[in-house]
């Protein structure tokens, strides 16, 4: 019967598990080893050595199944429950059968075995605290290193939509070029056509009228064109015109034709040290002139005062050619500078927004070099930095 009781008992401890209720299961079979503990100490006296086992193996088990924080009162009751078992046997209640023991039990023995008891309890805390807070310890961090999994997981999936829509931009752009260069190829072959048809006219002109100044000058413009498109249609078919040149010769040139297509604008060119410095560089002449040309036009448009004056200056170092080009206009807000040299939408109406953005690829690219915006407000000022090759 006492059997049957005990398999029923044990069942019930078991749904109660299965139900995920495993804290009352627990806390049940806590109870079912403290009571075979205390039925054998009731049967044989407190000193029965099987009883005593027991009841200390019940508090390891509540330690490792409920936890540190009930190791005390576990163990305050099993004392309680032994001192009453004590008492029960003064006064006659309890008749234990000391047959297989050599004396009865005193309080003495109820002290000795509470102070084993509380021993086993104070060891059995420690090291359940230990392991408690080992384990808490080690959740925080799984939880911390999953928090910081899903953050990062999130942050890659944001910086990969943006390298993205990056790419789709960049695609998008790289064809609006592709377009341009074909657009380019057409306009030149047409430009061409009409130039040589212009300078038939002009000749016939000339020997109609001799010593027009305004000829002379209309003869160079053509000359000057003519050239930039041989120029530009060598870059188009992408063949190498790089060389050693000088630096400050193509600089003059280019400002001096500067100045007759912005004939309002005050174009100053400063030099330091022509006739000691070495201005050698390799590359293509025309490369630079087109990115001088953006630089200085571009300040020219940025004037309002058309009598506002653009400097160039042009100086020498060991291993660096340094151009700078120099503005007071209307200035470069603090948004535009930080996408200044991307392909963009162009301020001004006739525009494409692609000039600085060439600018930068061929000084970069081309040049191996660099080419920065100063950081001053009171101007605008184009820094142009370039390898120096020695002669």
């Amino acid at each position: 019967m006492i059997s049957l009781g005990v398999l029923v008992y044990l069942s019930l401890i078991s749904f109660f598990v299965y139900r995920k209720r495993s804290r009352l299961g627990a806390w049940m079979l806590v109870i079912l080893y403290g009571l075979v503990g205390m039925l054998i100490l009731h049967t044989w006296g407190i000193n029965a050595p099987i009883g005593i086992l027991i009841l200390g193996f019940v508090i390891f088990l509540a330690n490792v199944m409920l936890g540190s924080k009930h190791i005390f009162f576990v163990t305050i009751g099993i004392i309680g429950t032994l001192s009453l078992l004590q008492y029960f046997n003064i006064i006659g209640l309890s008749q234990p059968d000391f047959s297989l023991l050599d004396d009865t039990s005193n309080y003495s023995d109820v002290a000795g075995y509470s102070i084993i008891f509380a021993i086993f309890a104070v060891i059995a805390w420690l090291s359940g605290t230990k392991m408690e807070t080992t384990l808490e310890r080690a959740i925080k961090a799984e939880e911390t290193l999953q928090k910081e999994r899903d953050e990062l997981a999130i942050r890659v999936e944001e910086q990969t939509k943006h390298i993205g829509e990056a790419q789709q931009k960049e695609l998008k752009q790289l064809y609006k070029f592709a377009e341009l260069g074909q657009l380019t190829t057409i306009i030149l072959h047409e430009l061409a056509n009409y130039l040589s048809v212009l300078t038939l006219d002009i000749e016939d002109l000339k020997e109609r009228h001799q010593n027009s100044i305004a000829i002379e000058h209309a003869k160079e413009s053509i000359f000057y064109i003519d050239t930039i498109i041989d120029q530009v249609r060598n870059q188009i078919k992408d063949s190498d015109n790089t060389k050693k040149f000088d630096a400050l010769t193509t600089t003059k040139d280019s400002i001096e034709q500067l100045r007759k297509k912005l004939g309002d604008s005050d174009i100053k060119l400063f030099i330091e040290d022509s006739d000691l410095k070495s201005y050698l560089i390799f590359g293509d002449p025309l490369r630079l002139s087109q990115a001088i040309t953006i630089l200085v036009t571009n300040a020219a448009q940025a004037n309002k005062n058309k009598q506002s004056e653009i400097s160039i200056e042009v100086s020498s170092t060991k291993s660096k050619i340094l151009i700078s080009v120099k503005d007071f206009g209307t200035g470069i807000t603090e948004v535009v500078r930080h996408t200044l040299f991307q392909p963009q939408k162009s301020k001004k109406g006739s525009g494409l927004g692609i000039g600085l953005y060439v600018t930068k690829q061929i000084i970069d690219t081309h040049f191996k070099g660099k080419i920065w915006l100063s950081s001053a407000t009171a101007y605008t000022q184009f820094n142009i930095e370039i390898p120096r090759i020695r002669r």
